[in-house]
């Protein structure tokens, strides 16, 4: 595949998904890459004037593990502010790569708060498959720093199993009802949470990269879209800053539930 062809699924599938949620009515959060939104910023300003709220993912699609303290410090300033002049509006929140940030790891969220970004979702609450154990909250919680941590939503199968499909892979992959169920117990036993996907999900022949595992994002991209669709008229979802907004202007004294060693919005509920 050319780069002029990766570009245009960028763009048409980052639309496409922009389209499902304006026919509902619904808006989102999108991270953008800093290097996506320095080639096309009128699709950073086509997507925030939509109504959605935009965060950093970045500005290299690289995990935490890959950078040092100071790249990641460079990596995460130069996307905001990229960020911050293609909309006029200032960056709130930040998704790492790949979820890369992990629980009781607390120098990344210690620059995040350093640069003024007032949450990240990128903490997952499993620390590695098959989850038998939580590694932090999964409510929100607010970390040392007063920067909050919004988890993406990890759906309990059994008294043991955690498991983050709330998001394209579970939405892909698993019988409606199924995710419909464990959705719910979600809103009972925690709350509004944060669920995710990627707009290439939504593109059947979007090509995948090689490796380990890789495999498992092409079942069921062909359904996606018509499953995503029946989601949003079932649930209710909204921008994290919208969700999250009594945790995001709560007084910085209130820490409750601070640190782990201690959205896409939410579903109804």
């Amino acid at each position: 595949m050319t780069a002029t062809q990766r570009d245009v699924r960028v763009v048409d599938n980052t639309l496409r998904l922009v389209e499902l949620l304006s026919t509902r009515g619904v808006r989102a959060t999108f991270f953008f890459l800093g290097e996506v939104a320095e080639h096309f910023p009128s699709l950073v300003r086509d997507v925030a004037a939509g109504g959605h709220e935009i965060g950093s993912h970045g500005y290299h699609h690289r995990p935490l593990g890959d950078l040092l303290i100071s790249e990641f410090r460079r990596d995460v300033t130069r996307s905001v502010r990229l960020l911050e002049d293609i909309t006029g509006v200032p960056i709130r929140g930040y998704r790492a790569p790949y979820l890369s940030i992990k629980a009781g790891v607390r120098w990344p969220v210690q620059i995040l708060g350093d640069l003024g970004l007032h949450y990240d979702s990128s903490i997952l609450p499993i620390d590695r498959p098959p989850g038998l154990e939580l590694v932090c909250p999964r409510a929100p919680f607010r970390h040392s720093n007063g920067v909050w941590e919004f988890p993406v939503a990890v759906l309990q199968c059994g008294p043991f199993w955690h498991l983050p499909l709330a998001s394209g892979n579970g939405l892909r992959v698993l019988p409606r009802r199924v995710l419909a169920r464990w959705l719910r117990r979600f809103e009972r036993d925690v709350g509004p949470g944060v669920f995710y996907l990627h707009p290439w999900e939504l593109d059947p022949d979007a090509p995948t990269m090689p490796g380990p595992g890789r495999w498992l994002l092409q079942p069921g991209r062909r359904r996606l879209t018509a499953r995503l669709a029946q989601l949003l008229d079932e649930r209710e979802f909204g921008t994290i800053a919208d969700v999250f907004a009594a945790q995001l202007t709560a007084p910085a004294a209130a820490r409750a539930g601070c640190e782990p060693g201690h959205a896409m919005g939410r579903s109804r509920g």
